[in-house]
């Protein structure tokens, strides 16, 4: 996660080993290495404290000759060296019992050896001892002219950029155990967060002082992590996570047996219990002093701890370090609207929809339900599901609580909405970002359809002007941290400009708010979940239609514009319901081939599922996102020839044209809808258009070949029929050029479904047309053009 290629020629790797003569590598190369090497970083040691000090000593001490000698040998070279803050006895004991009171560690200050050899007898725990002599050695070395550092260091087990977190080491594994167990014992919330990154980034700036004020330093976050801290992080996110008496954690602990991964350091915890866990909790910064790294690098500063855990915890899940049987999530649909209503702070849901709290509970039962019982999720898969619901109902109760204290937001008139379909994700998005160039565009904002009121329900709006700027509003940081944290979010794939904050969002997030939403089925399985979506006719997915027209009134109540720009693919799904909705509305149709389309579909959603679940099947996933989309297009076709009166509400368009003649389309969609572009808006996506046009032409020019998914062509041909039929009658209507390719006949298409365990059904399609023509396959121009339209602007 960290390497770049950039670093290849400025690094020089050699197999050794520094506690052999010449580290193992030959005098000729020890010696070239004196005459060449200008500073020396020494951070290696055996980092083992089950082991005596015999067995460390020779690894851990003596081997410190060898790099003397390095720094030494030829002319002198700067030592900068790590030691550790476990030397001390009472930071060993968390600071604990008698130790709570103490003065605090001074840098330089050396650990009193008798204390020492009361806690580290060192025919027991040799560790401490081993980094306590390199001190006194290094103490020695500088005192007869060797230019030196030494930085104590804390636990170093985790990364703040990454979230790398060792799996091997004794917080992990109780980290781990806790959520296994949904509880962690109370004392251990003090281990400082301080990254192992950050640690580096202070050491490296440090070591190029010229004027150094000091030569020893303590490289801690001497702020503590509180019981309530890690409650109330875990409960942001969804779980379940309580601190308790260290008894009763040892017993859940011992009942688990060797499945605990904390199992085989309770030994360890036992031996320290009375300093680590019966202590009184402490809530006040460790007493130890780290002045001397800010008195010489004042512009820096520690992390949040809160940062850095969900960076941890994130990464672990990912890594499957969580088992899908851990206690901390839960999946039942009241416990979690509880759950959501406590840590909002508030107890009503939205008024006026169907059902009442029906409206949420039902379909988070069907969902959870589908989640645990057609499916394999991942700890990571459960986590994310349940955070996601989480913050949706949060995010209900926010909006009901500001209804309350301004009923004008349901008087917002959401009217003459701009909104894109089509079944090619990235065309539909780069269509929408052309078109929030517009300031009279209101288009959805990432930051605000995951947080309308902010992460905990703090967020005020300022009544803004469309085209204020985004970059001061305080729910980007939460927006930040989802799109770092969340699978769904971080493939790069399909986005054609650096995701953001204040990046155009569709409108999906948004119907997530009325739990009634096919990317449910897409990341999660969730198969019942779909049938029960699709049950009488879609009636569940229209009821979404007035969650989503109310969600739009607060974030236009917050920021207004001219008209909503929207897009969504599974708006074809219910064309009826969004007319109802909105009866003034305009569908820019984006037409694009469905099988180029389907590639990057099933190539996300796999990657997806990947993650989220155990038995994920590429075959299976592909086929049922293949389906998704027949269904999509097909159904907007069977609309749109049975609402013959609605063919001027439509806007068609296609992904070929949009790509060779990118603001020449948006300004014939202009003219259809009767709408006229300002000059300013023609230049803004100009600009736009000339960035980032590399990795977009790229993006658009690829085609991922279907039968790696296991789909075959000719099955989607027919499939597709009545959508491609459909697109050549707009094709001869209204003289498109290169719109569709055609197909050939047939009438049914294999699919398996995860209900008949790999069996195959033939499904009937409707009869294909008799006409048979060339296939011919889409092809993109790569360099854009300067069209008519951008010579009229510069004239």
């Amino acid at each position: 996660r960290i390497w770049r290629e950039e670093f290849a020629h400025r690094i020089e790797v050699l197999p050794g080993d520094f506690t052999l003569e010449d580290f193992g590598l030959g005098e000729k190369k020890f010696q070239e290495l004196c005459r060449s090497v200008d500073m020396v970083y020494h951070t290696g040691a055996d980092v083992n404290l089950m082991n005596n000090y015999a067995k460390l000593r020779h690894t851990n001490t003596l081997a410190m000759k060898g790099v003397i000698r390095l720094c030494a040998t030829h002319r002198l070279k700067e030592l900068h060296h790590t030691s550790t803050l476990g030397v001390f006895p009472a930071f060993y004991a968390a600071f604990g019992q008698e130790f709570s009171r103490m003065s605090p560690i001074m840098e330089g200050v050396s650990p009193d050896e008798k204390e020492m050899k009361k806690f580290f007898p060192p025919t027991a725990i040799g560790y401490p001892w081993s980094k306590w002599a390199t001190e006194q050695t290094l103490r020695k070395a500088r005192d007869m002219g060797l230019p030196l550092c030494i930085y104590r260091l804390p636990n170093t087990n985790l990364s703040l950029r990454t979230g790398f977190t060792n799996r091997t080491d004794y917080l992990t594994a109780l980290m781990v155990s806790s959520m296994q167990e949904g509880m962690f014992p109370i004392g251990a919330t003090a281990a400082p967060f301080t990254p192992a990154d950050t640690i580096s980034e202070m050491l490296v700036e440090a070591s190029f002082l010229e004027n150094r004020k000091h030569w020893f330093y303590h490289l801690v976050d001497a702020t503590v992590v509180t019981r309530h801290e890690l409650e109330r992080w875990s409960a942001d996110m969804g779980v379940s996570y309580r601190g308790v008496q260290y008894q009763e954690f040892l017993n859940a602990v011992k009942e688990r047996g060797r499945a605990s991964p904390i199992h085989r350091f309770v030994p360890l915890m036992q031996h320290w219990r009375r300093y680590w866990f019966d202590s009184e909790e402490r809530t006040e910064p460790l007493p130890i002093s780290n002045k001397h790294i800010f008195e010489d690098l004042p512009n820096f500063k520690w992390p949040s701890g809160r940062d850095v855990f969900q960076a941890s915890f994130m990464y672990s899940c990912e890594a499957r370090f969580f088992m899908p049987n851990s206690k901390s999530i839960g999946m039942v649909a009241d416990d979690m609207v509880a759950l959501a209503k406590k840590n909002a702070g508030l107890d009503t849901l939205p008024h006026g929809l169907p059902g009442g709290d029906a409206f949420f509970t039902q379909p988070i039962r069907s969902l959870t339900d589908s989640a645990r019982e057609d499916v394999k999720l991942s700890f990571f898969g459960q986590f994310a599901l349940s955070r996601s619901v989480h913050q949706l109902l949060k995010n209900a109760l926010f909006l009901q609580a500001m209804e309350q204290q301004h009923p004008d937001i349901l008087r917002q008139s959401i009217s003459q909405p701009l909104v894109i379909v089509g079944p090619d994700v990235l065309g539909n998005a780069f269509l929408q970002l052309l078109m929030a160039q517009d300031p009279s565009n209101r288009v959805p904002r990432f930051c605000e359809v995951n947080f309308p009121y902010g992460e905990d329900g703090s967020f005020r709006p300022k009544r803004l002007p469309n085209n204020a700027p985004w970059e001061q509003d305080p729910r980007m940081a939460a927006a930040r941290r989802l799109l770092e944290s969340s699978p769904m979010l971080g493939n790069e794939y399909t986005s054609i400009l650096p995701r953001s904050g204040d990046m155009p969002d569709d409108d999906t997030a948004i119907f997530e708010h009325s739990l009634r939403a096919h990317t449910f089925c897409m990341g999660y399985g969730a198969p019942s979940y779909g049938e029960w979506l699709k049950a009488s006719d879609g009636t569940e997915i229209k009821k979404g239609y007035a969650m989503h027209k109310r969600f739009l009134q607060h974030l236009q109540w917050q920021r207004a514009g001219d008209r909503w720009v929207l897009k969504m693919p599974a708006h074809m799904l219910a064309l009826d319901a969004l007319f109802e909705t909105y009866p003034d509305a305009r569908v820019i149709f984006l037409h694009r081939n469905p099988k180029v389309a389907l590639g990057p579909v099933c190539r996300i959603v796999n990657s997806v599922r990947e993650k989220l679940m155990d038995d994920a099947d590429m075959s299976v996933t592909s086929h049922q996102q293949a389906e998704l989309m027949a269904e999509m297009v097909n159904t907007a076709t069977e609309f749109r020839q049975n609402n013959p009166a609605l063919r001027g509400r439509f806007v068609d368009v296609t992904t070929d044209a949009l790509v060779r003649d990118p603001v020449g389309t948006v300004r014939k969609i202009y003219r259809q809808c009767g709408l006229a572009m300002p000059r300013r808006a023609s230049q803004s996506m100009w600009d736009l258009v000339s960035q980032h046009r590399d990795k977009r032409d790229q993006l658009f020019r690829q085609h991922e070949p279907l039968d790696q998914f296991g789909l075959d062509e000719d099955d989607l041909d027919e499939a597709f029929q009545p959508y491609y039929s459909e697109t050549r009658q707009i094709q001869t209507q209204r003289r498109f050029s290169r719109l569709m390719p055609t197909c050939g006949g047939g009438n049914t298409i294999a699919r398996r479904t995860s209900s008949q365990s790999g069996r195959w059904r033939r499904l009937s399609l409707p009869q294909s047309l008799s006409v048979m023509a060339t296939r011919r396959s889409e092809s993109y121009t790569v360099s854009i053009r300067r069209s008519e339209s951008q010579r009229q602007d510069s004239k």
